[in-house]
């Protein structure tokens, strides 16, 4: 079993891929978002450690793009109706009448604060009544954020010996996030 709960321990497995390391990081981005075995932010800070900041970022968020568009399209592939009907007596919403533009901003709002479990919005997406070009472009556009960021993390962590800046950095991501969701939260979920 892979140790993917430092860091550093993640670095060093993508380094003994030698030149395969590039294929490999996209794989388990692509894992990570279909099953969350091990956290998105580990690996994507190991990715810009690694591979540098613009191809770190280019593998994390694409690698996770590919793995949310492979789990939305399996969830179409099998038969949920038995579970939309539950979901919809349970929720009093039937997810099949979301419209694209509450799906579309949903999606967005969900990968760029990343509160939700990447597999459940994935999931849910693929029960509901949105396009799958509505997911690809909502999940494409909300996964830029954090990919950036983490990758960006990672890049700043290995090539500088600051603390304090790599520090305050990681302060203001989580107080950026913490007040977008309080904004969101706010706006949208009280006027439902």
């Amino acid at each position: 079993m892979v140790d993917f709960t430092s860091i550093h321990a993640a670095v060093e497995y993508l380094r003994s891929f030698g030149i395969l390391a590039p294929i490999v990081a996209f794989i388990l981005f692509f894992i990570q978002a279909a099953l969350p075995v091990f956290p998105y932010f580990i690996l994507a800070g190991a990715a810009g450690m690694v591979f540098g900041f613009w191809e770190g970022f280019f593998l994390s968020w694409s690698g996770a793009l590919a793995g949310a568009c492979f789990s939305f399209y399996a969830v179409r592939l099998v038969e949920w109706d038995w579970l939309h009907d539950k979901l919809t007596r349970w929720f009093k919403y039937d997810l099949r009448e979301v419209t694209p533009f509450l799906g579309f901003w949903g999606i967005v709002v969900a990968r760029i604060f990343p509160v939700i479990p990447t597999p459940l919005i994935n999931f849910v997406s693929g029960i509901s009544g949105i396009s799958a070009w509505i997911f690809i472009l909502a999940s494409a556009i909300g996964k830029i954020p954090t990919a950036f960021i983490y990758t960006g993390l990672g890049n700043h962590m290995i090539n500088t010996e600051d603390l304090f800046s790599t520090l305050a950095i990681l302060a203001a991501v989580i107080v950026i996030s913490y007040v977008g969701m309080r904004i969101v939260r706010k706006r949208f979920w009280k006027q439902s």
